[in-house]
């Protein structure tokens, strides 16, 4: 008995310390009932069938926790009566057996198609079983009849299962369970020196009820990809929930970029309007604005003769302050000049938040027409990513334009190649 009491604190401590799971219900019982066949030392006869000992009613109950959807423990009770009757020698087998077991289920269905959508499942188990039992026999022998006793017993089960529901199953056992005893008939003088040690079979229909299934999932009734998925499918779940998360955020800067597309369409009108009526708005370097200007000598216009109208300039302001940004010979590079002028945009853009620019780009009139229209572009296009990326001033402030080529001369000529600054208030 002491040793049957280490087996069972045993698998409560098991239980205990496997941890659960709270996706899942694991908990179940199954009463069952049935008959038993008893395998002692009563000859029935060789020509007798059905042995005489197959007559007795039996039944019991299983309470099970899964530890996976394949494996588990499980703790049964049984009760074993067994009667038998030797008709040559006039005895008669009557023994009260209680029996209780813990076994290691398997669900073998499982275990050989983890993800096997089938509801009918064949378990298996093995285990270890203390059994009391008590006799009540009746034998003219003179031996000394037995009165009580006990037993270590290990039992085999194969059981088929069909799922009704998430809730309940139903299913048919078979167990096979030897003892380490040869005296379960309770008559002495039937142990025979030599012969094997008592067997008991029996047969059982049971009904298993899950707990807890209606709120969640059993391990009865789920698959092992459920349980235990595959970690690249984890990872693919979670990048289609990040991707579907970053089309929302790209849907929403497709949203702002139309939003700044229409503004910045509103300002290219605006500023389209603002340039054909007046006559170069904004701070120039000192040139004619008009492409048919004359050049003087030093490659620069007469600045007398410009009339220039501006967004009003601050009282120590002069249209010097901010020249052209000037290139090099079919180049878009910024020199140290071409840099200084751009400070000077920059820092008058900062001081006054309401101030937009365009910056007209020009070329020498040398190559073909799209040549002429691609550098045009390219270096307005240059002295705006130099405002945006180094003085941080916002991009939708700024509008680039191109003129193409500044005179119709085929000289190379340092004032063509330049871009002029025109700002406007808003």
């Amino acid at each position: 008995m002491k040793k049957y009491l280490v087996f069972i604190c045993l698998f409560l401590s098991i239980l205990t310390a496997y941890p659960e799971n709270k996706d899942f219900s694991r908990w179940s019982f199954a009463p069952e009932y049935g008959y038993n066949s008893f395998d002692g030392d009563i000859y029935t006869g060789k020509l007798q069938i059905v042995p005489s000992s197959f007559q007795q009613v039996t039944y019991g109950a299983s309470l099970e926790y899964g530890l996976t959807p394949i494996w588990g423990f499980s703790l049964d009770f049984h009760h074993l009566p067994l009667t038998a009757t030797n008709k040559t020698n006039t005895i008669n087998i009557n023994t009260d057996l209680n029996t209780s077991d813990l076994n290691a289920t398997v669900n073998i269905t499982r275990l050989i198609f983890p993800q096997s959508k089938s509801k009918i499942y064949i378990n298996g188990a093995i285990g270890l079983g203390y059994a009391v039992y008590t006799f009540n026999s009746a034998s003219p022998s003179k031996g000394i009849d037995l009165k009580s006793g006990n037993a270590i017993s290990i039992p085999f089960t194969l059981s088929l299962e069909y799922n009704l529901s998430r809730t309940l199953a139903f299913g048919a056992k078979g167990q096979y369970r030897p003892f380490n005893k040869d005296n379960l008939e309770g008559v002495s003088t039937l142990n025979f020196k030599g012969n094997s040690n008592d067997i008991v079979g029996s047969g059982t229909f049971f009904l298993r009820y899950k707990f807890t299934s209606g709120k969640k999932s059993h391990l009865r009734n789920v698959k092992m990809e459920v349980f235990s998925p595959d970690n690249g499918l984890i990872l693919s779940k979670q990048n289609a929930v990040k991707l579907s998360k970053l089309d929302n955020e790209i849907a929403k800067l497709e949203g702002i970029v139309i939003s700044q597309n229409k503004l910045i369409d509103s300002l290219n009108l605006y500023l389209a309007n603002v340039s054909s009526t007046l006559n170069g708005v904004g701070v120039q370097d000192v040139r004619q604005v008009e492409t048919n200007t004359p050049i003087n000598k030093s490659g620069m216009t007469d600045e007398k003769q410009l009339k220039i109208q501006t967004v009003p300039l601050k009282s120590k302001e002069s249209i010097e302050e901010i020249p052209a940004v000037y290139f090099d010979f079919n180049k878009t590079e910024l020199d140290d000049k071409a840099l200084v002028a751009i400070s000077k945009i920059a820092n008058r853009m900062k001081s006054d938040p309401s101030l937009c620019v365009e910056v007209k780009g020009y070329c020498d009139n040398l190559d073909n027409e799209k040549q002429n229209n691609q550098l045009s572009q390219r270096r307005s296009d240059r002295v705006k990513s130099e405002l945006v990326n180094y003085w941080k001033i916002p991009y939708n402030r700024i509008v680039t334009n191109r003129i193409e080529n500044l005179a119709e001369s085929k000289l190379k000529v340092r004032p063509n190649r330049r871009c002029d600054i025109f700002f406007v208030k808003l």
